[in-house]
């Protein structure tokens, strides 16, 4: 059989069997004072799932790199049957990721995969003054910084991946209604006020709109009651060094891959293809 085609079929079942491998796996989050650092916590909680798919995609780019062009593995038709299944899932994943591309504008929010911008409905502007307008402009500010609409769009894709675990579903929800919290406290250390914030924030929960693409400035999966609070509370004043060491490391991860694939890949083949 053609290695490409081989090489296809062998990449949508691992990848698949991967993720759904990897997607009950807990990791318990307390929440922390302060919500920067909570965010990160969980924000790692979500993209560290793709990094043993980096590592199975690594082996068998390997393995491909020194197979030659007719494989000797052919692959058996069960193996046809799940990758076929997988595929309706990544399918899935990408009509969704394509609908939130051309989701409609919210309310108040930031959009914008690849140049993300601060978007206000004229009925929100009119709806409140302008010190709360001022406060929820610094709050958006913090997400244009941050290229959240790219990091929730990316996120999105890769919970839909893990389709149908619900503890997908709930590491994302969670992670979304911290990053809110996170980037309060930014528009706050930007000099924000707590109290207007909060007026901006009320003001936009009271627009019922169904969910939007982007980073909206009011997300129905976060506790009202709880962002309240934390804005009209003491916050937390502990500086966090930027750093991308957790991301970096996938790097000598795929290099580690594709030598092991290129050395050991023929084995590990021919014993996935055994067990399909």
């Amino acid at each position: 059989m053609d290695r490409d085609l081989v090489l296809a079929g062998l990449l949508i079942i691992s990848v698949g069997i991967t993720l759904l491998g990897v997607a009950p796996w807990p990791m318990l989050i307390r929440p922390k004072r302060s919500a920067r650092e909570w965010e990160r916590a969980t924000w790692r909680a979500v993209w560290w799932r793709s990094v043993p798919v980096v590592a199975v995609v690594s082996i068998l780019i390997g393995w491909a790199l020194v197979e030659p062009a007719v494989s000797d593995e052919p692959l058996p038709l069960s193996a046809l049957v799940v990758s076929g299944l997988f595929t309706i899932v990544w399918i899935r994943a990408a009509v969704r990721a394509l609908m939130a591309l051309n989701a409609p504008p919210p309310v108040a929010g930031t959009i914008g995969i690849w140049h993300p911008r601060a978007v206000w409905s004229q009925a929100f502007v009119q709806a409140i003054d302008p010190e709360a307008l001022d406060a929820a402009r610094l709050h958006e500010e913090a997400h244009v910084r941050h290229r959240d609409p790219a990091r929730i769009w990316l996120a999105q894709i890769i919970t839909d991946l893990q389709w149908p675990w619900p503890s997908a579903r709930r590491r994302f929800a969670q992670w979304r209604s911290v990053l809110e919290l996170a980037r309060d406290e930014e528009a706050r250390l930007a000099g924000a006020d707590g109290a207007d914030l909060a007026a901006a924030v009320l003001t936009a929960a009271q627009f019922r709109v169904p969910p939007r693409a982007g980073a909206t400035l009011w997300d129905g999966g976060v506790r009202l009651e709880e962002r309240i609070d934390r804005l009209l509370g003491p916050m937390a004043s502990a500086e966090l060094a930027e750093g991308h060491g957790p991301a970096l490391a996938v790097v000598p991860i795929s290099i580690a891959g594709v030598l092991s694939g290129m050395r050991f890949g023929e084995f590990l083949v021919q014993a996935l293809v055994r067990w399909l």
